[in-house]
């Protein structure tokens, strides 16, 4: 369930002609660039589809606040529809929030 138009105009929306202008940054951590941001977008993308993950689909993410967690949501976002989750429920409540 590819839909490619989509993943361009994310990746296009994200400060066009910036390609080495900071994206995301956080103390302690190396800055993504908007070039960088796009290219993650487009690998993401094009993973997921190719393991038969697209817009009909959901993907759970569990990671801690940060650059991480934001990156791989717009990154899984352009693909698939996306929820976050919190790393710190415990299994019950993880089993509750995917089923």
């Amino acid at each position: 369930m590819t839909n490619t138009a989509d993943t361009v105009d994310l990746a296009h929306r994200l400060a066009p002609g910036a390609t080495d202008a900071p994206a995301v940054s956080a103390p302690d951590r190396p800055t993504l660039t908007h070039g960088g941001l796009r290219r993650l977008i487009r690998e993401t993308v094009a993973k997921m589809n190719e393991l038969g993950l697209g817009r009909g689909d959901r993907v759970a993410i569990v990671l801690p606040n940060g650059p991480e967690m934001a990156t791989a949501f717009l990154a899984v976002a352009a693909a698939a529809s996306t929820a976050p989750l919190n790393p710190a429920y415990r299994a019950d409540e993880l089993d509750f929030y995917l089923s």
